[in-house]
Formats: C-alpha cells, structure tokens, sequence
C-alpha cells in the first residue's frame, strides 16, 4: 500500500517548538502518514550552523521521540557537500517510487525557492505544501505567484492520489519563534523554556549549548 509521506526540512538549530507545531499541524490537515523531520547537515544557504550536525541530529531525534508521527532523518548527513532539498528529494523518489511525497515549506522559505538549486526539479519529484508563519504577510511574491498557477491546487484529497506535481496551501497557526532568537536569549542567560521543550532544554543547559 503507497504511503503519505511528509518533508519537513531545517537546521534545526535547536529544534524548537515552532518546527515541531507546524509538522504536526500538517501532518494532522493533510493526513499524512509520518512526516521525516529531515536535518540539514550543510545548509548552503545560511551561515554555519552553531551545534555540529551530529549534536543537533541528537537533540532532534530525543524530541521527536515523543511525537509518534514524526521521525528524525539523518540522510543529509551522509552525503558530503551542500545539502540541497533536490538530492535530497531524489534520494525519497527513489526510496519510495510509488509513494506520495509532501515538502512542506513556511511562506518564507517558498516565496526565496527560485534561489535554490535545481529549483525548478522539486516539482517533479514531490508535492507542496505551503505554510503560514506567524511575523509574515503570507502573501505569494510576483514570479513565485505566476510559477505556481499550473500546480496550485484547492483539492487537497489530489496529494495523495498523486505521487508529486501539487502544490496546496494549508492554513497552520504556527508560534512566532525562531532557532536565532533561542540561541540569542540563551547566550543573554533569558529564559527560553516556553521555546523548547524540556527534554532539548535539559541537554541544552547540561552541555552549556549557545552560551
């Protein structure tokens, strides 16, 4: 039987309530089976990450351990070079060629797409699905809004009966919280413990992270 699978890809640097409540708000709307909480070990968009790949592959897996819906992926850390979405994805069309594969991006990270690599593939390999995110306009830009038109769709029952080629906007209430704003709290000595949850903030403040 064809599974439903969701893409949550970040840094996750750390993981934080914010990625946490939106995967699983879309996870919940569109019913997908499981969403692979994937890390980006190289982001080649951004500046280095704080934490190395290994420690926040560590804090994501201990969280999403209590989220059965949601599982740690670590294939971005075993291949070398920039960890771009579209190898990624590759690697999930081949894994699971039947399957219906979801990418799930926040309105922010959607609306900068034509900056990524190979950019104009994803389509091809992967429906997705467009977040709001608490801060924004949550509004299309003009070239993304005329890229989209051909694939945008209202029918989200269409995801799953086709395996890629979709793109569907689902409507979370995501929290207003960002990876820099934990990192920069912790490095003030503020309170971040309605950030994280209490298992991320243990190790957190066992290994003096951020600080």
């Amino acid at each position: 039987m064809a599974k439903f699978i969701g893409i949550y890809g970040g840094t996750f640097d750390p993981i934080h309530l914010g990625h946490l409540t939106a995967a699983s708000a879309v996870q919940k709307e569109i019913g997908l089976d499981e969403v692979r909480m994937v890390l980006s070990a190289n982001p080649p968009h951004r500046i280095a990450p704080v934490l190395s790949a290994e420690q926040r592959f560590s804090l994501l897996k201990l969280v999403v351990s209590e989220y059965p819906s949601l599982v740690a992926d670590s294939c971005e850390m075993e291949r070398s070079g920039p960890s771009y979405m579209v190898d990624t994805l590759s690697d999930f069309r081949r894994k699971y060629p039947n399957d219906s594969l979801v990418l799930v991006l926040g309105m922010e990270a959607f609306n900068g797409l034509m900056s990524w690599h190979r950019w104009e593939e994803l389509i091809k390999l992967t429906h997705i699905v467009v977040t709001d995110r608490a801060g924004f306009d949550n509004q299309f830009e003009a070239a993304v809004k005329s890229y989209i038109t051909p694939f945008l769709t209202k029918d989200k029952s269409q995801l799953k009966q086709q395996t890629h080629g979709k793109i569907y906007c689902q409507s979370v209430k995501p929290l207003d919280i960002s990876a820099t704003q934990i990192r920069q709290r912790i490095k003030d000595k503020k309170t971040v413990k309605e950030m994280l949850t209490s298992q991320c903030l243990d190790v957190i403040n066992k290994n003096s992270f951020y600080r």
